[in-house]
């Protein structure tokens, strides 16, 4: 190895291809039959891009779960995205700021809205889960639920720590909860961030 290769910064998509791809190719998986070798190439290269979010030991936990999942007659093509994909929402679920898309739901009227209902925090934790805005009104029940939760548990614990008797767990639900409110106050937009 010459000092250049030794000094090189292994890049996210780099790792992914070190942890989850190419021991999944040695353990046999290859490029279904039915496939160009130009599209598996931009297929690997989107697994990695979009996998690149997950850790080391998840992308481990990942590579154990996809063992099974090998495609076509002898069971050894590489599996399809549809397949990996919510695997590795169920290993770790991707970041909604990741997902702009998704996430420019809480950019539209939607998020102003949640936060004058008080609902921002619950929304945007139903959103990361489930991909998609509440649609139903079971969805609309959680949502409100969980905001109900969080209110009440955020009054009390403040309070704690307004008196000075807080414990370990109560700081540590603060911070948790003042990190996922910053997550999403940023995708509000500039005038709904304004009104808060």
């Amino acid at each position: 190895m010459t000092d250049e290769q030794t000094t090189k910064t292994e890049t996210k998509r780099d790792r992914v291809r070190r942890i989850l791809i190419h021991p999944l190719t040695e353990w046999g998986f290859r490029k279904p039959g039915n496939v160009t070798e130009e599209k598996h190439g931009k297929f690997l290269v989107d697994l990695a891009d979009g996998l690149a979010y997950l850790s080391d030991e998840q992308l481990e936990r990942l590579r154990e779960f996809l063992k099974t999942k090998g495609e076509g007659k002898d069971r050894r093509g590489w599996p399809r995205m549809a397949t990996i994909t919510p695997l590795a929402e169920a290993v770790a679920p991707r970041p909604l700021e990741e997902v702009p898309v998704i996430a420019s739901w809480f950019g539209s009227a939607r998020g102003p809205q949640a936060l004058e209902e008080g609902t921002l925090v619950a929304e945007f934790q139903f959103v990361t889960k489930f991909k998609r805005p509440p649609l139903h009104d079971g969805d609309w029940r959680m949502v409100r639920q969980r905001a109900a939760e969080h209110d009440s548990n955020k009054r009390v614990r403040e309070d704690r720590a307004r008196r000075g008797v807080a414990d370990e767990d109560d700081r540590q639900w603060l911070a948790w909860y003042a990190k996922l409110e910053a997550r999403a106050m940023a995708l509000l937009p500039e005038q709904g961030r304004g009104a808060a």
